[in-house]
């Protein structure tokens, strides 16, 4: 229900592996839950690294929220865990069709 509901399109330069992913979200702070494809952020709504490992594809993030706020508060976090480990990352948070937040480490916006 992306029309009623924010959510998050995102993109990482390099993703790490899984593992390593899983650990740079744990030192700073945030609980995870590792599964085999994927990482899930357990502080935040729904925000999930997918699609990690094995040849299932290329890496995806799935964030959404029941409002805007939450998924900027959402987004920040695991923004500033990225950009704390030198990954370059961008996340755009949008409302519908308008884009309502643009989160990044690295990647201005163009």
């Amino acid at each position: 229900m992306k029309d009623e509901c924010a959510y998050l399109a995102g993109q990482v330069a390099e993703w790490p592996a899984k593992v390593r992913l899983a650990e740079i979200l744990v030192e700073a702070g945030l609980r995870v839950q590792v599964g085999r494809y994927s990482v899930r952020v357990l502080n935040c709504e729904h925000f999930v690294f997918q699609e990690l490992g094995g040849d299932r594809g290329d890496p995806q993030i799935e964030a959404d929220a029941l409002s805007v706020d939450e998924l900027l508060r959402d987004g920040r976090l695991v923004s500033a865990a990225l950009a704390a480990a030198g990954l370059r990352h961008r996340f755009e948070i949008y409302r519908g069709d308008e884009m309502a937040g643009y989160l990044h480490h690295d990647w201005p916006a163009g």
